[in-house]
């Protein structure tokens, strides 16, 4: 079986009709039915039923169209790997970051594109820990930013910074700057299994006392338009709250007491032999932060 019939196949089901799938891929509609068909006789079971109004994928057909699917998804990014290679002698370099790292990965990506005119790059986020390992140990990805060390003995977790979480509320909700209690404030929180919430949690399991939680939400952009709204206060990380600046909302980042801390670290496959540009895009991070990890981490990046 083809590739092109799997993806003539998905297309069907995607667009629940013959017609505009053919549209879509632009074949004939006897022909994308003849393919189905044919799928169908090879594999000895029916994918799809087909009456004069609807079609209706059958149970089997769904755990085809799912195969399908990855099958699919893992050839195009081959073909793009290996047009990577081709076209040029510096392959995009592939990396993950955290939300509330964004604004500065930004200006160091800069930094590093100055020195490489040729570079190119794709940044993803990945939040959980574990998937993250899995990228960088599959080579999926080159280099990915958490804020927790990766637990996985064929991945190098190495410490850019250490911040504290603030906490964001409007402008003139407390006449004194002081650091804050968040003991019984209405809180926005992060959604579990993020890693920001277990640090909350966990915080507020030391406290021992349980925290007011008014909203879950996705993200720390959608958190700071919430408090924005009054709708409660958000615990954000003081770096993510120096990029909100940037936008001019009425909000301030308090302190919070006590405190809550948290270290942000890049990471990569031990065993990959990575280019000279991913190796000077680890040393500008780590250069941007002003760390004193340096040659130590120059040495294992070189192993």
């Amino acid at each position: 079986m083809k590739i092109l019939q799997l993806e003539y196949f998905i297309a069907v089901v995607n667009h629940n009709s013959f017609t505009k799938a053919a549209q879509a891929l632009h074949i004939s509609q006897p022909s994308l039915t003849t393919t189905i068909k044919k799928m169908e006789h090879d594999l000895g079971y029916q994918l799809l039923q087909r009456s004069t109004k609807e079609i209706t994928i059958t149970e089997k057909g769904i755990q085809f169209y799912n195969h399908a699917l990855y099958l699919v998804q893992q050839y195009h990014q081959t073909i793009e790997q290996m047009y990577d290679l081709k076209l040029s002698q510096t392959p995009k370099i592939k990396m993950s970051i955290i939300e509330s790292t964004a604004y500065w990965v930004s200006d160091v990506i800069r930094q590093h594109h100055q020195q490489h005119p040729d570079q190119h790059y794709q940044i993803t986020e990945i939040l959980n820990p574990e998937i993250l390992a899995q990228k960088l140990t599959s080579f999926e990805l080159h280099l990915g930013i958490s804020n927790d060390p990766i637990r996985h003995e064929d991945v190098v977790s190495i410490p850019l910074y250490e911040e504290d979480y603030v906490l964001l509320a409007p402008d003139d909700a407390f006449e004194q700057q002081t650091p804050i209690s968040i003991k019984g404030l209405p809180i926005i929180l992060p959604n579990r299994p993020y890693q920001v919430r277990k640090h909350i949690d966990d915080y507020f399991t030391h406290l021992e006392e349980p925290p007011n939680i008014v909203m879950e939400v996705e993200r720390f952009g959608t958190a700071a338009n919430f408090v924005q709204q009054g709708m409660g206060y958000a615990v954000i990380p003081h770096v993510y709250y120096q990029s909100l600046q940037q936008q001019h909302l009425q909000l301030s980042a308090l302190s919070i007491k006590p405190t809550i801390k948290r270290h942000i670290y890049i990471n990569f496959a031990r065993n990959r032999q990575y280019s000279k540009h991913v190796r000077n895009l680890v040393a500008t991070c780590q250069k941007y932060w002003a760390t004193d990890q340096d040659g130590k981490a120059h040495n294992m990046i070189y192993q």
